[in-house]
């Protein structure tokens, strides 16, 4: 059985999911709540798995604690086994399923360096990578120390987390202070520490990586676009894009010697860079595949599906050859310019139907609080476009993000 542990509320879905079963592979869900993926992309398939006993409903999937009964629920289905995780905040609990299991995945030793962003930098650092210079903060005046040291901006944040959460910019000491009281009050991310980190400015990228039996396949490279500061919210993206021979060497360099350092044999990599004058800093290597819609996206331009790399690498079979197709995707996250309840919605029709509009994964429906671009969370709606150049994929999908106006209570 392959065995995909939790999925996505919105974005993806279900769509991982679905292109097994499409494929005629034996597979199952594991999720402390599996209903909530009812009104998902790919949602229906839920009732077709529950009666074939593939859905197993877990205490906890944000720790690696396994169920009792887990993994010989999942040896009974005497099909090859093996275990998918696509959000960040399960992978702790799917590497060890795997291990129990015996099957491929990231090691969890791996796992939880690059899942603690101090951590990780230190072994940037031992491996010669560029990376931002950094402090852990315990109280204010450690980010105030390195506000000092580094002579200008720093950045506040999680040391666990993804999505923009818990990331705030700090361009002076006032700030820093204001910053530092809103990230250390309760709710922070997995209830991640917090570190300071020099603020490095550029365009921001993230190579995209499958390792297939220990061997590094560079898929592409996407760019992506930030909303206004003092928030790290990514508004938009595109892929693949057109880095610099030198500088895309060095990322794809960079992300293969730490693949060979932590031992990451089978499975994704999405690593984000900064490009500076410089050269490529290194912010962090994610051991999963890219969020949001970017799976969609490579299946746009690449000639295999990111599901099918996804669940034969996670069987442990060999991987086919995998080559661009000559088109661009992009994708444009709709956000409010101010808070608000959604009391009404344009026409969706009309926005799907716009030029080069591939899909519109709606996030937020009527009685729904959504906010201007600090994280994720606060989103209307994100649209999905394919065209031959990525000029006019971004523009097709910032034309048509342009027509989404929505009514709002305050």
């Amino acid at each position: 059985m392959l065995v995909f542990v939790e999925a996505g509320i919105a974005g993806t879905g279900l769509s991982a999911l679905a292109w097994a079963v499409e494929h005629g592979i034996d597979v199952g869900l594991v999720s402390t709540d599996p209903d909530r993926y009812a009104a998902a992309p790919a949602g229906d398939l839920l009732p077709t798995l529950a009666d074939r006993g593939r859905i197993f409903r877990s205490a906890d999937t944000d720790t690696e604690a396994l169920d009792a009964g887990l993994a010989d629920w999942v040896r009974a289905s005497d099909t090859p086994h093996g275990v998918v995780s696509i959000g960040d905040r399960n992978l702790p609990f799917a590497a060890a399923l795997a291990n129990e299991l015996g099957v491929p995945f990231h090691p969890a030793e791996a796992i939880a360096v690059l899942r603690d962003k101090r951590l990780a930098r230190e072994h940037y650092a031992a491996l010669d990578i560029r990376s931002p210079r950094w402090a852990a903060v315990h109280d204010v005046s450690d980010a105030l120390a390195l506000f000092a040291t580094v002579g200008g901006p720093i950045v506040l944040k999680n040391v666990k987390g993804s999505g923009s959460l818990d990331v705030l910019l700090c361009r002076t000491e006032e700030e820093v202070r204001a910053h530092h009281a809103t990230l250390i009050a309760p709710g922070r991310y997995l209830g991640g520490e917090l570190m300071a980190e020099e603020f490095v400015t550029g365009p921001l990228y993230s190579v995209e990586t499958v390792v297939d039996n220990g061997r590094c396949v560079t898929l592409g490279i996407t760019d992506r676009q930030l909303g206004p500061r003092p928030h790290f919210c990514e508004v938009s993206y595109t892929f693949p894009a057109a880095v610099p021979h030198a500088d895309a060497d060095e990322m794809v360099g960079a992300v293969e010697a730490c693949a060979k350092h932590f031992e990451l044999t089978q499975g994704f990599l999405h690593s984000e860079f900064i490009l500076t004058p410089e050269g490529p800093v290194l912010v962090e290597v994610n051991a999963r595949l890219g969020g949001g819609l970017l799976a969609l996206m490579m299946d746009d331009c690449l000639t295999v599906s990111c599901w099918e790399l996804l669940c034969r690498s996670a069987l442990g079979e060999r991987l086919p050859d995998v080559a661009p197709t000559g088109q661009y995707a992009s994708t444009v996250t709709v956000y409010p310019a101010e808070i608000g309840i959604v009391t009404d919605l344009p026409d969706r029709a009309a926005i799907e139907e716009s030029p080069f509009v591939t899909s519109v994964v709606w996030s937020a429906g009527i009685g729904d609080e959504v906010y201007p671009p600090r994280d994720h969370r606060g989103a209307i709606c994100q649209i999905r476009t394919r065209a031959g150049s990525a000029s006019l994929s971004y523009n097709a999908a910032l034309a048509a993000a342009r027509d989404v106006r929505v009514t709002l209570a305050s």
